[in-house]
């Protein structure tokens, strides 16, 4: 078992040139994670109608997410498939990986902790704005 671990993260697998389809159900549950991607994406900003503008900032962060991950992991998931060579590299799997890690965590600090600072700067500035003349 952990042998297999160490195996799909050594240079050797990773930067394969052409491994052929995807053989695991593990390759479904990334192609219905990145179409249950782009649906949420679709429906999301549908939810922002009636939001103050930090919400659909956020919302319209995570629709930008949620668009540009699904697509390209829905597009990896292809290549794979039809073997296409040099593109079909679990590298480029990984690297999909990661970058939505990264970015799903830059837009979650920004609705938990950006949002509600600002929000507060907003009350303060419009309980000064009722004093002043």
């Amino acid at each position: 078992m952990i042998n297999q671990i160490i195996h799909l993260f050594s240079p050797s697998y990773l930067f394969h040139r052409s491994l052929g389809p995807f053989r695991s159900n593990l390759a479904y549950i990334m192609i219905g994670f990145c179409v249950f991607l782009i649906i949420l994406a679709i429906i999301t900003p549908k939810l922002a109608k009636n939001k103050d503008r930090f919400a659909k900032k956020a919302i319209k962060k995570y629709s930008s997410l949620a668009w540009t991950m699904g697509t390209i992991g829905v597009i990896l998931y292809i290549f794979r498939q039809i073997n296409v060579l040099y593109l079909s590299a679990p590298v480029f799997v990984l690297f999909w990986g990661v970058s939505l890690v990264f970015w799903a965590f830059y837009v979650l600090r920004y609705c938990f902790f950006v949002v509600p600072k600002r929000r507060l700067e907003v009350e303060k500035e419009d309980k000064k704005k009722v004093y002043i003349p």
